[in-house]
């Protein structure tokens, strides 16, 4: 099937309440859209968000990006989906999440060419999957609301943010585990908040309320000392910023620097790549979460159809459309049940189409439209 048009878009989601980390806080995603004909009629949707603290990218830049990546792209058949996949990663340097949106808008092609939920076109391993859903950094009293609500509709996993000042930071944790703790798995995340030292003494702070496990509590690029906090810990260390690409992959495995990955398809560029991370993570015995920046639901789905899909995947954090006002797409909600995702039996993301109230078309790209990366 030719590649005959490729639409790209823009379009903003709303936080319901401003969600706050140790980098920052923000009360809204700045998305780009990716639409890709093919010339049966059919097309598949993508989606960036991109992060600018986390991995370098604007929705301006995203943008840019996606132009040169689109004129790389048409006119070719997407039997070569490998050779597509490599156009993409070798488009332009990084701009992972402009790849990404690409490469979640092939798969979704492809998909649905053949019919078949996107999951099951890579390799269907399970039907759900378990989620967190994060609690941010907000008072005392906000983050016991939610953790108590969260459990009302049977969440049993949360992942709470931490980073800012230690012995607030400890409060609050102990204040939702007194609350719902009970049959609730509670982790955390600095956000890359501590200096190897430092994390190592909130760490022992933590497990003596019960916290095993704890997600980039280092700087990204200091790999040594994560591996320094692993070995001087009880608790498992995940690794997030630290995992970009494969590449970082090796690297964090060579170091001994982690007990998990954190794959987002966001940092990696797309499924292709997060499936190479994903293999990496199994072989060395290394289970995988699969994570979100607080896209929308098409990226969403995404993650959760790659998961589906993933046997080193144990569980996710694909939880930020349920936090979101506004959706870009338009259809049904992306089912949960009891803290479980899972697709929608539809082909490729499902029941997503994009929603014209929420998005605005920013440049067609067809055959005679080509633009040079350099």
């Amino acid at each position: 099937m030719k590649i005959e048009k490729i639409e790209i878009f823009k379009g903003t989601v709303y936080y319901k309440a401003p969600f706050k980390i140790s980098l920052g806080s923000s009360e809204q995603s700045d998305e780009v859209v990716i639409k890709i004909y093919g010339e049966n009629g059919l097309y598949g949707i993508g989606e960036a968000s991109p992060a600018s603290h986390i991995i370098g990218e604007t929705q301006e830049t995203a943008i840019a990006a996606s132009k040169v990546i689109a004129s790389s792209l048409i006119g070719e058949d997407t039997d070569d989906l490998g050779l597509l996949f490599d156009k993409i990663d070798h488009s332009l340097l990084r701009n992972t999440s402009a790849k990404a949106a690409f490469d979640i808008a092939l798969y979704d092609l492809i998909s649905k060419e053949h019919n078949v939920p996107l999951s099951k076109f890579l390799g269907k391993y399970r039907k759900k999957i378990e989620t967190d859903v994060t609690i941010g950094i907000m008072d005392n009293a906000s983050a016991v609301k939610k953790a108590e609500y969260l459990k009302k509709i049977g969440i049993k996993r949360i992942k709470m943010k931490v980073g800012e000042e230690i012995n607030s930071d400890l409060k609050r944790v102990e204040e939702v585990i007194n609350t719902v703790g009970n049959g609730i798995n509670i982790f955390i995340d600095a956000n890359q908040a501590w200096k190897p030292k430092e994390a190592i003494s909130n760490i022992r702070r933590f497990e003596s309320l019960g916290i095993d496990l704890v997600e980039q509590p280092v700087i990204a690029y200091d790999v040594d000392g994560l591996a320094f906090v692993r070995k001087n810990t009880s608790s498992r260390i995940m690794a997030d910023e630290s995992v970009h690409s494969p590449e970082d992959a090796i690297r964090v495995v060579k170091k001994e620097a982690a007990d998990m990955i954190n794959i987002k398809l966001m940092k990696s560029g797309g499924i292709h790549n997060a499936i190479k991370i994903a293999n990496i993570s199994e072989a060395a015995g290394l289970p995988n979460m699969v994570g979100c920046m607080m896209e929308g639901s098409i990226a969403i789905a995404a993650g959760i159809h790659f998961s589906l899909s993933t046997k080193n995947v144990i569980f996710v954090d694909l939880d930020s459309d349920i936090d979101m006002k506004n959706t870009l797409t338009s259809g049904m909600m992306l089912p949960m049940e009891n803290g479980f995702r899972m697709d929608d039996n539809f082909s490729g993301l499902g029941n997503l189409a994009l929603n014209g109230e929420e998005i605005s078309l920013v440049e067609t790209i067809k055959e005679g439209s080509r633009q040079k990366a350099f």
